[in-house]
């Protein structure tokens, strides 16, 4: 509309089925009396109407002819492959290792990946709260160049992008059992490709000095099946959200041990899902049987002292959930207890209870992106034997 009046800005607002444009014209001291009502109709079709309870602005009201003779030209051409650049890398985590990167460039449907072959160091995690000293993180990310389909960049591409960016964070953390995230969000290669700063923010003024490439640097590897482990968690939407969820649970599971329990838990629930054919109450349509099929989910991938931990260990997660209960270290944050002699719980919890937890549900989407979970069948609860 500005291109076609002198329209400075617009506030848009929706009431039930219809939104509500108003606008502000150049010169004015607020918005014009004159503004528009969008009524969305079945079938994809729009009546706009322009209204006001004091005379027409006969100029502006042309202004919104020719803005929507307009709009409707673009929406009629075919949406355009955007190209775009981000950067991911190891995010820095209480338990790092080594900076690891990947040897040669690959690609997977949609997305390019290729290592920046930089040592990028930035503010790590200190397992202690502290303004007096500075824990420092080591890695060498990997810039990621993709296609998203849109009208343009800010309405259509841009979310596309961002959510594909998402996605493959999670399906990396998982391939590779450690915390890839996103360093640089996706931007439009037409305005440069995404590049990583001399230094990061929170590092100026500090002299790494040999610091810079002394670390000796692991390689990540890229397993022949990772394409098609890619197309299936884009494919499937039970498959991406179990990824995701699990992503959510790497995300906090260095400061909040609870709440990466319930999203490891959640990703594990997810994929009993596909393992069991669906049954609901009739009642209240909520899934049946889901703690039961959560554990035969379990079997798959564990046995012995690890799976009757983690069947204890889902009674914890029900307790957060529904109790608001804690167990890990985030109530004593900064405590450790570590040694043989230590019966600290709550460090057990985070180190043990948590991280056996994680490491099924990632052998369990493991399964699932390879297509190695048994076919879906109807769950069959087991009668307890006299």
């Amino acid at each position: 509309m500005a291109e076609h009046h002198g329209i400075t800005g617009h506030q848009m607002a929706a009431y039930g089925s219809f939104m509500k444009v108003t606008v502000s014209v150049g010169g004015e001291g607020g918005n014009s009396d004159t503004c528009l009502i969008v009524f969305p109709l079945p079938e994809k079709k729009v009546v706009v109407l322009a209204c006001g309870t004091e005379r027409a602005d006969e100029e502006l009201v042309s202004g919104f002819r020719a803005a929507l003779k307009s709009a409707m030209e673009e929406i009629r051409k075919p949406a355009r492959a955007q190209k775009w650049s981000a950067i991911i890398g190891e995010a820095p985590s209480v338990f790092q290792g080594n900076p690891q990167r990947i040897s040669e460039s690959f690609a997977l449907d949609g997305v390019k990946l290729s290592s920046t072959e930089r040592h990028f160091w930035q503010p790590g995690v200190s397992a202690s709260p502290s303004v007096s000293s500075l824990s420092l993180h080591s890695s060498i990310p990997i810039l990621v160049r993709g296609t998203s389909v849109g009208y343009d960049w800010a309405h259509n591409a841009q979310r596309d992008a961002a959510e594909t960016l998402g996605v493959l964070v999670a399906f990396l953390s998982v391939i590779w059992n450690i915390h890839v995230d996103v360093e640089e969000g996706p931007a439009p290669l037409e305005l440069g490709e995404r590049q990583l700063p001399d230094r990061h923010p929170g590092m100026k003024g500090f002299d790494l000095g040999a610091l810079a490439e002394s670390n000796t640097v692991g390689n990540l590897i890229v397993p022949e099946w990772i394409n098609d482990a890619w197309l299936l968690t884009k494919r499937r939407s039970k498959i991406k959200s179990s990824v995701s969820m699990y992503m959510e649970g790497v995300r906090v599971e260095d400061r909040h041990p609870s709440l990466a329990l319930v999203a490891y838990v959640a990703a594990v629930e997810s994929i009993s899902l596909m393992l069991f054919k669906e049954k609901r109450c009739k009642e209240c349509s909520n899934h049946l049987d889901v703690g039961n099929k959560f554990l035969e989910a379990l079997k798959l991938v564990t046995e012995g002292s690890d799976f009757e931990m983690l069947r204890l260990t889902y009674g914890n997660r029900s307790k957060t959930v529904h109790q608001g209960k804690l167990h890990g270290t985030e109530l004593a944050l900064g405590a450790f207890s570590f040694g043989m002699l230590s019966n600290d719980s709550a460090t057990s919890f985070k180190l043990n209870s948590v991280r056996i937890m994680k490491g099924a549900a990632r052998k369990l989407l493991v399964m699932a992106m390879r297509s190695q979970l048994p076919e879906r069948t109807h769950y069959t609860r087991q009668e307890p034997s006299s």
